[in-house]
C-alpha cells in the first residue's frame, strides 16, 4: 500500500513509518522540523519518499495524496505550551493543516485518514475515560484537537471520507529527545534520574498518567488500516488502562536504574490541570482488536536497552 505519514520525522511519526516499512509498505514521509528529526529516520530513510514541508500548504498536501491509499497524520503543535507562545500559529497547523489533509483525502480518494487525537480532550473527567463522556476542553490544545474530530466526522458523513482518530493517553519511548521539554514525563524523569538528578513534580506527585509505550501507539495505527473494520468516523482511546502515579514513576524509575534519586516537589501553578488519566480500552478492543503488549517498566527496559 502507499502511505502518507505526516510529522513522519517526528516522535511517534518515525516510529510508524518504521513499522510500516517493516510491513514493505510505500511510504512517503511530510514534515516541517517544527520537533521531528531527520536522524529519528535514518533506520529507513534509504526506502521512504522524503519531503520538508508543511500540511498547510494545500498543493503540496494535494500533490502527495495522490494515489495514496492510507493517511497517518501526527503533524500537529502538540503541547499546550506551544499555544501559549503564539495561538494563532498553534491553531493554524492543527485545524487548518488538518482541513487540508481532509480535503486531500477526500479528492484524491485515499482509503482512510487515521489521525493523532489527545486524552487531554477528556479534562478531569471520572477515571477511567470514556469516549462516550461529555467532554469540556481545558486548554487551547486540545480545544483544536476536539474541533479536528468533529471535522473528521462531518467529512465522514457528508463525503464518505474514512477516518479514525486516537485519543493518545500518555505515550513515551525512544526518540523523543527531539521534543526536548516538550517530551513525555517518564522520558524526562528518565533522563534525569540517569544523571543523579532530582526530577521536577509539581504538586504531591500523586496525580495519575496512563503511560502507553509508542510500539502499542503504532500497533492500534497499523490496525487501523484493515478496511474491513467499518470503524470510520471513530474517535478510541489508546493507552494502557493502568493509571500510575508520578509517585511510583519515580519509584519505578530508580528501581530499574539500580538508583535511590528522590523528586523535587514544586507548587503547582498551571490552570485546568489534569489530575487523572486512564483510559477504558473496550472500544479499542472491540472495533480494532487493540491490546497494549507493554507493561511501564517493559517499555522503560526497552528504552535503555534491556529486555
Amino acid at each position: 500500500m502507499k502511505c502518507l505519514v505526516t510529522g513522519g520525522a517526528g516522535f511517534i511519526g518515525s516510529h510508524i513509518t518504521e513499522a510500516l516499512v517493516e510491513e514493505n509498505h510505500e511510504v512517503t514521509v511530510l514534515d516541517n522540523f517544527l520537533l521531528g528529526r531527520k536522524e529519528n529516520l535514518s533506520p529507513v530513510i534509504d526506502k521512504i519518499q522524503f519531503v520538508e514541508g508543511d500540511i498547510r500548504d494545500e498543493k503540496l498536501v494535494m500533490k502527495l495524496t495522490k494515489d495514496v491509499d492510507y493517511i497517518f497524520h501526527q503533524a500537529a503543535a502538540s503541547s499546550s505550551p506551544m499555544f501559549a507562545q503564539s495561538l494563532r500559529e498553534a491553531l493554524s497547523i492543527n485545524i487548518d493543516g488538518f482541513a487540508a489533509l481532509l480535503n486531500a483525502a477526500r479528492k484524491n480518494g485515499a482509503k482512510r485518514m487515521v489521525y493523532a487525537s489527545t486524552s487531554s480532550i477528556y479534562g478531569n473527567n471520572p477515571l477511567p475515560l470514556r469516549e462516550d463522556m461529555k467532554v469540556t476542553p481545558p486548554n487551547f490544545y486540545s480545544v483544536s484537537k476536539l474541533a479536528c474530530e468533529d471535522l473528521a466526522k462531518v467529512f465522514s458523513s457528508e463525503y464518505g471520507v474514512q477516518t479514525v482518530g486516537f485519543r493518545y493517553m500518555s505515550v513515551y519511548g525512544p526518540r523523543e529527545e527531539s521534543k526536548g521539554i516538550y517530551a513525555n514525563l517518564a522520558s524526562q524523569f528518565l533522563w534525569a534520574i540517569r544523571k543523579n538528578e532530582r526530577p521536577v513534580i509539581y504538586g504531591d506527585g500523586s496525580q495519575t498518567r496512563d503511560f502507553v509505550f509508542v510500539k502499542d501507539v503504532v500497533q492500534a495505527n497499523l490496525l487501523a488500516m484493515d478496511m474491513s473494520k467499518k470503524i470510520s468516523g471513530e474517535v478510541i482511546n489508546v493507552g494502557t488502562g493502568k493509571a500510575t502515579s508520578l509517585n511510583e514513576l519515580v519509584l519505578i524509575l530508580n528501581r530499574i536504574l539500580g538508583k535511590s534519586v528522590k523528586p523535587k516537589f514544586t507548587e503547582l501553578k498551571v490552570k485546568n490541570y489534569i489530575f487523572g488519566q486512564q483510559a477504558d480500552l473496550t472500544k479499542a478492543k472491540k472495533l480494532l482488536g487493540y491490546v497494549p503488549k507493554y507493561t511501564l517498566e517493559e517499555g522503560i527496559r526497552e528504552i535503555i536497552g534491556e529486555k
